[in-house]
């Protein structure tokens, strides 16, 4: 095998690695932070610019052991009516309380501790 052909395979598996991690990382909801597990939901889009705000404070959450389950209302409309969303983010418990808009660090951090999201 000479070393053009080397090359050739090592960009081909270079590719199908980054393709499988994409694909991996799509199916986990690609962030640390989510977890279908979560007594709390987290209504968000990624139009939204608060929500993207939002990232970095729940990244940080997560290093902790916060988590929250992903309401992507992007990709699935109807969860605005299902469950009386009005904008994003929005963080529903479920006992039925809400957080709405974005919230800082340690104020998300001791709603999500009120209602379990601690998980890890």
């Amino acid at each position: 095998m000479n070393t053009g052909e080397k090359i050739v395979i090592a960009a081909v598996l270079l590719i199908f690695l980054l393709v499988a991690a994409g694909f991996l990382l799509s199916q986990a909801g690609g962030e640390p932070y989510f977890d279908d597990a979560s007594p709390v939901m987290y209504f968000h889009s990624a139009a939204c610019h608060f929500c993207q705000l939002q990232k970095p404070v729940l990244a940080e959450l997560a290093a902790l052991g916060y988590r929250v389950k992903s309401m992507d209302v992007g990709s699935n409309p109807g969860y605005w009516q299902a469950y009386s969303v009005e904008g994003t983010p929005t963080f529903l418990a479920a006992n039925g309380d809400r957080k709405v808009g974005l919230t800082q660090r340690e104020e998300l951090q001791a709603w999500l501790s009120a209602h379990g999201a601690k998980i890890k």
